[in-house]
């Protein structure tokens, strides 16, 4: 990404994110929470990329249970907190849709999708659909859904990195000022202050990574979540190419 002050131009960061990595990536911290004993991790360099807090991260797992007593509005409420989007359109991974008492989840983790029914504020059903055949492949006594973004932090997190952002951003913008670089200062002001509005409206927003040691409140300096933090304590690790990769590792560690 890059601002030209002269002309007051902001070119946006060009960021893609592979989906099918992504949705991988998700699966993989998934499987690692559930408490599974039988998890094989393979990865890439990325093991070392920066996450989010995997406390926080589970915080936002939410299970349920037939026959288990919920209002719907209130399951939906938690869908939204662990950043799934209501698309009653088009379905896509990380959506989820309502019909009456059915809500159906594209899993960011999976290729299926969860069915809820409800019976009035009871959980009457949960099932694995196949989402273009719609045939059933599996129904489920209880079912734990992870969130939709490796992103995560609690509401309470949440508001106190954007006061603390929102704190940083005062100074900063001063500082600017005071230098006398108002262009800088305009963009960053408005840069922020729309991401901040993202985040309180949707719980993440464009390059949340920019701000995820604020958001699971580390020291400055400190060593930021990774994969590895996901893992119990008593995994084991088998590393090709050592030479280069442990190096990497001692150096996030």
């Amino acid at each position: 990404e890059a601002y030209l002050p002269s002309t007051d131009t902001y070119i946006e960061k060009d960021l893609a994110i592979n989906d099918e990595i992504d949705k991988l990536r998700l699966a993989a911290t998934s499987a690692l929470l559930s408490g599974r004993k039988d998890v094989v991790v393979v990865s890439s360099v990325s093991c070392i990329y920066g996450m989010g807090n995997p406390a926080d991260f589970y915080e936002n797992v939410i299970e349920i249970k037939r026959g288990k007593l919920l209002d719907r509005n209130v399951f939906l409420r938690r869908l939204v907190d662990s950043l799934y989007v209501r698309n009653d359109l088009e379905l896509n991974r990380g959506n989820f849709r309502v019909k009456g008492d059915t809500v159906d989840i594209y899993l960011a983790y999976n290729d299926n999708l969860l069915r809820v029914m409800f019976w009035d504020d009871e959980i009457d059903a949960i099932e694995e659909v196949d989402p273009i055949s719609g045939v059933r492949l599996g129904k489920f006594e209880e079912y734990k859904i992870y969130p939709a973004n490796l992103f995560m932090t609690t509401k309470e997190s949440q508001l106190r990195a954007i006061h603390q952002i929102e704190d940083d951003l005062t100074k900063e913008v001063a500082r600017f000022e005071e230098n006398g670089q108002r262009f800088e200062a305009k963009r960053l002001y408005e840069r922020v202050t729309y991401d901040m509005e993202m985040i309180r409206e949707l719980g993440h927003c464009s390059g949340i990574e920019n701000y995820s040691r604020i958001l699971s409140g580390r020291a400055p300096g400190s060593t930021p979540f990774t994969l590895f933090d996901f893992f119990p304590d008593d995994f084991l690790l088998i590393i090709d190419e050592s030479h280069v990769t442990v190096p990497q590792v001692r150096g996030m560690y």
